[in-house]
């Protein structure tokens, strides 16, 4: 079976009963590839049809669910960059979140199944390395972004242990300091949909006023070790341009002025550290 012409015929078409199983397989097999037209257009929007309009079955998003958080998937080939390998990770990663999402009304995963997509998703955004955003030729890579959009409904999911909110923010953090990484197609906006789940969730600001404090630290931190050097400007625009984000952000939802304050004091700080 061609899959694209399939595909191409069920997006001018409603979708009907058939062999969704098979259907599944074939897309699974090739989520990662590097025609963003199959990928994007057609592979993830039909999963997003599927997983959405209730076409699939429980036991149907299980497998969908299990399969994209295998080695062969959300962890395919984690670490390298550069490769086509990212957009396995990164539309597998997509697809969890679309799943999640739907198990805040479907209520089919139990807890213990909830809190091992957690955990994976947190592993995710740690271990990826890849963090190209657009690819030329071959499309949108966008992993920390898709990552982001997982973090996000995991948060907002009944499920969250609130426990892990201390967690949640590591790994945001982690993201914003990742190796040789500039980020230039709005992963900040993302990864600021996760901070503000968890202000919905309760995060207090004094919390968050804490944790915007420690990323500066970790800037100067980094500062100390790398000086005026590439790695520590590309951070230090990654770390700052998301605080811009969430400063903003606070402004928009009329909260949390002691942070707004911290970010104005932090924003200061370095601009005049680095230019007088």
């Amino acid at each position: 079976m061609d899959l694209k012409r399939t595909l191409e015929e069920l997006s001018r078409n409603e979708i009907q009963g058939g062999d969704l199983d098979v259907l599944l397989t074939q897309m699974l097999h090739q989520i990662g590839s590097t025609d963003p037209v199959l990928r994007d257009d057609l592979i993830y929007t039909t999963f997003g049809k599927l997983v959405t309009e209730d076409f699939l079955t429980k036991k149907q998003l299980t497998y969908l669910l299990n399969t994209c958080l295998d080695d062969e998937h959300l962890f395919y080939r984690i670490g390298e960059r550069g490769t086509d390998s990212v957009f396995t990770r990164s539309f597998s990663v997509l697809v969890v979140a679309l799943i999640i999402e739907k198990d805040r009304e479907a209520g089919f995963l139990s807890e213990n199944r909830f809190s091992a997509v957690r955990e994976a998703c947190f592993r995710y955004l740690r271990e990826e390395r890849d963090t190209r955003g657009y690819v030329e030729i071959k499309g949108w890579a966008h992993s920390i972004a898709h990552g982001a959009d997982a973090l996000t409904e995991v948060i907002r999911h009944a499920l969250f242990d609130m426990e892990k909110m201390d967690e949640c923010l590591e790994v945001i953090k982690e993201c914003l300091f990742k190796e040789a990484t500039t980020y230039v197609d709005d992963e900040d906006e993302r990864l600021m949909f996760a901070l503000e789940a968890l202000m919905d969730r309760g995060l207090k600001e004094q919390h968050l006023s804490n944790w915007i404090e420690l990323l500066s630290t970790e800037l100067d931190d980094l500062f100390q070790q790398k000086g005026y050097s590439v790695e520590f400007f590309h951070t230090k625009g990654n770390v700052l341009r998301f605080m811009k984000s969430c400063y903003f952000r606070l402004i928009m939802k009329g909260e949390f002025l002691e942070a707004r304050y911290m970010i104005e004091k932090v924003v200061e700080r370095w601009t005049r550290k680095i230019y007088g």
